[in-house]
């Protein structure tokens, strides 16, 4: 049967509440005869206490609340790790929240962190923040560390990639393998990542004195599916493009599935690109050609941002930490000649 805080006192002939402050470490008014018999019937019958009755006492619960967007992306689960690897050295619990890309779905993980004694927040948010969620951002009074995003939000802490320099690459890749239409199949464009890698795909071409086409810009939902289809949209708009630049890799994937279904060769006829390197890139075929995101790195720096920020050295934490790209080369690129 398990020993409660009630059964400790009762044996040391103490009250709840001293017993409670011994467990919490603020043993002021306690004699030393006191604190030393309650810490020895504490270990001999292996007392655990509660960690949210710890945290209505302390404040400090020594969780982390998480807030992810689709836990079937692999990109997530890897950064996950990253995060939950921090929080376990430091001796904090992640509760991980599934918002599945649902604006109202974050906004009520948000209000059941809030309601929890999570001592912290790490947000993804997928789109950008909505009214609703900004209110209850700037109404809580809990440190919170956006990853893999940028909202203007005063005072709070980004981790991210430099997303627009990332697509940059990759179109100035094609461009010197003598590509000149490139299609572009984007995310959401209510997305900060969408948004900023789109920038980075205007940007190359104009630097490359390539007019922009609309034809050959289509939109998807970061998922393999929508990579499938928007191929398709993509080739009934026109079929005059030799590569693609997809936004992430799952549509990467998705967009060659079609084209082989068309009996479009990749790379011999139409080169694909991704963007994140999840494991998957370098295992279907061709091999993916990408862009590496240092995605479990990312989600240990924002897990000992917040941390810092919890702990109270917050001075610490002077700046958002921008993550450089990595163009991986692979198989699914071909010179245009």
């Amino acid at each position: 049967m398990k020993v409660t805080i009630k059964d400790i006192a009762e044996k040391a002939n103490v009250s709840v509440a001293t017993v409670s402050r011994v467990v919490n470490n603020k043993s002021k008014g306690v004699g030393e005869e006191t604190r030393k018999r309650i810490l020895e019937l504490i270990k001999e019958y292996d007392f655990q206490p509660s960690a949210v009755a710890r945290g209505l006492v302390t404040k400090k619960s020594k969780i982390i609340g998480l807030i992810i967007p689709d836990l079937t992306n692999p990109f997530y689960p890897k950064m996950t790790k990253g995060i939950e690897d921090v929080a376990h050295e430091h001796g904090y619990n992640i509760i991980l929240c599934d918002g599945n890309n649902s604006k109202e779905k974050e906004a009520a993980y948000l209000d059941f962190l809030n309601e929890h004694y999570v001592c912290g927040i790490i947000y993804n948010n997928f789109h950008n923040i909505s009214d609703t969620i900004l209110n209850k951002i700037l109404k809580s009074s809990l440190p919170l560390v956006f990853i893999d995003s940028k909202p203007e939000i005063k005072g709070c802490k980004c981790v991210y990639l430099d997303n627009q320099r990332a697509m940059y690459e990759v179109i100035e890749h094609l461009l010197l393998n003598g590509h000149r239409k490139i299609g572009f199949i984007t995310g959401p464009m209510d997305s900060y990542s969408t948004n900023e890698r789109y920038k980075g795909y205007i940007n190359a071409l104009n630097d490359y004195g390539i007019p922009f086409d609309s034809n050959l810009v289509v939109k998807g939902d970061y998922v393999m599916k929508d990579g499938y289809y928007a191929m398709e949209r993509l080739y009934n708009q026109t079929k005059d493009f030799t590569a693609i630049a997809c936004c992430n890799d799952l549509m990467a994937i998705g967009a060659i599935e079609k084209l082989e279904e068309m009996g479009i060769k990749v790379p011999e006829d139409i080169s694909v690109v991704g963007f994140d390197d999840i494991d998957i890139a370098r295992l279907v075929r061709p091999k993916l050609t990408t862009v590496a995101q240092p995605i479990h790195e990312m989600g240990r720096v924002a897990a000992n941002m917040i941390i810092d920020i919890i702990e109270g050295k917050g001075s610490k934490v002077k700046d958002d930490v921008i993550f450089e790209p990595n163009l991986v080369v692979r198989d699914s690129v071909k010179k245009n000649n």
